[in-house]
């Protein structure tokens, strides 16, 4: 087995909580927007998408979404967790900002963080049980 990178070694990133318009309804569209956005704007890595909640799951709770809202986004919306590296992170937020951006993608920003934990506590999702 091979050795594990130290932490400090490791590839520093960002984890973005993002909304995502209700047409978009499985993992490889979302894949597909993200490979299309990587290619585009040059962004240095390729962005992965850890997490995906459609519009219509049951996963996700309604009470603590609501606050974090902004109003651009319909209202059915799916909640996706994408995985930034740090260089390009600054670029991405700005990139997600832009009106122009928002409804070409369907994509919004919606929370950051250096810990993915802390990003599925603010959007209230529980950690996917892991597939062996």
């Amino acid at each position: 087995m091979a050795k594990r990178l130290s932490k400090a070694l490791r590839g520093k990133r960002r984890w973005f909580g993002l909304a995502i318009d209700a047409k978009h309804t499985s993992r490889k569209d979302v894949e597909k927007i993200l490979t299309r956005i990587s290619s585009e704007f040059e962004i240095s890595k390729k962005l992965r998408l850890m997490d995906f909640v459609h519009s219509g799951s049951d996963k996700k709770s309604e009470e603590t979404q609501l606050e974090l809202i902004p109003n651009s986004i319909s209202s059915p919306f799916g909640l996706v967790i994408v995985e930034v590296p740090l260089k390009s992170s600054q670029e991405f937020k700005e990139l997600l900002s832009q009106q122009t951006n928002i409804s070409n993608y369907g994509l919004e920003s919606l929370t950051m963080s250096g810990k993915i934990r802390l990003v599925r506590e603010r959007l209230n999702l529980e950690k996917p049980k892991r597939k062996r």
